[in-house]
């Protein structure tokens, strides 16, 4: 046998065993475990429960980082909504068994992971992931679920750094969320200062971008607030607003001073800016 012959034939060896130990269920590029922890994480974002996703945000994204302020804003759409079914219209716990959302579906195929989320605003294709050297997720980019308009997750996801904190109503924290389908996800993490119920409405509310222009938003789920209770309030833009860290920008809500029958016009105006 020449030494030609022998060296094709170590050289085979070599690549039939590199490929008989990459699974064939690994994304492209990732490790077996880099793998594990991108599929667990999108399984939790799928199964619409915000304590699966809570316990997903820690353990397998990167604290600080822009997959875990994505992760962050899934968890909490889905903690408003069981927490707006488990009040009555007083602001006040119900009592009643609250019927958990229904699921979403992720799929991993090819180089990337498809989001078929209850909220279509978190919907989407994911690819090209980033990690620490813990292998946790620190980035990754988002496309429509047709692989449109791909960017970073962190020049699309905004926290709340800082905002005006007086009135009666006022935003503690949040996100501000450019969706890959050119739609803008806006979710503040408002505080009832008061002393008396507030509540507000899915109409008539409205955006102030940076760019000094005001866009027309639809708030859901609406909402009711006891005294000291904070929530989020989540609307949608039909629209791309300009948003960039370091800016900032105003929320006209149609709050109201009460809750239910007999509450009356208290609009809020929330100023805050992107960090």
């Amino acid at each position: 046998m020449s030494k030609l012959t022998k060296a094709f034939i170590a050289l085979a060896f070599i690549v039939s065993q590199a490929v008989a130990i990459t699974p064939s269920n690994a994304l492209p590029n990732l490790t077996t475990k880099q793998t594990s922890n991108v599929k667990a994480l999108f399984t939790a974002f799928a199964s619409s429960d915000p304590d699966k996703i809570a316990a997903a945000s820690v353990k397998y994204t990167k604290a600080g980082s822009a997959a875990r302020n994505f992760a962050e804003m899934v968890k909490n759409n889905h903690a408003t909504i069981r927490y707006f079914k488990s009040i009555n219209v007083f602001g006040m716990p119900s009592g009643l068994a609250v019927t958990p959302e229904v699921k979403g579906k992720s799929t991993l195929s090819g180089s990337s992971v498809t989001l078929n989320s209850v909220n279509d605003a978190f919907d989407g294709k994911f690819s090209d992931f980033t990690f620490d050297s813990a292998g946790k997720i620190s980035n990754f980019k988002v496309a429509t679920t047709a692989g449109k308009s791909s960017q970073k997750v962190s020049d699309r996801v905004f926290a709340i750094k800082q905002s005006v904190t007086t009135g009666a109503m006022f935003v503690t924290g949040g996100f501000v969320y450019k969706q890959p389908d050119a739609k803008t996800f806006v979710q503040l993490q408002v505080k009832n200062n008061s002393a008396s119920l507030k509540s507000w409405s899915y109409a008539n509310g409205r955006y102030a971008s940076a760019e000094n222009k005001y866009y027309p938003v639809v708030i859901a789920p609406t909402g009711c607030l006891y005294p000291g209770q904070t929530a989020f309030m989540q609307s949608t833009v039909s629209d791309t607003p300009v948003v960039a860290k370091g800016t900032g920008a105003a929320f006209e809500a149609p709050t109201f001073e009460g809750c239910g029958d007999g509450s009356s016009s208290a609009s809020s105006v929330f100023r805050f800016i992107t960090g």
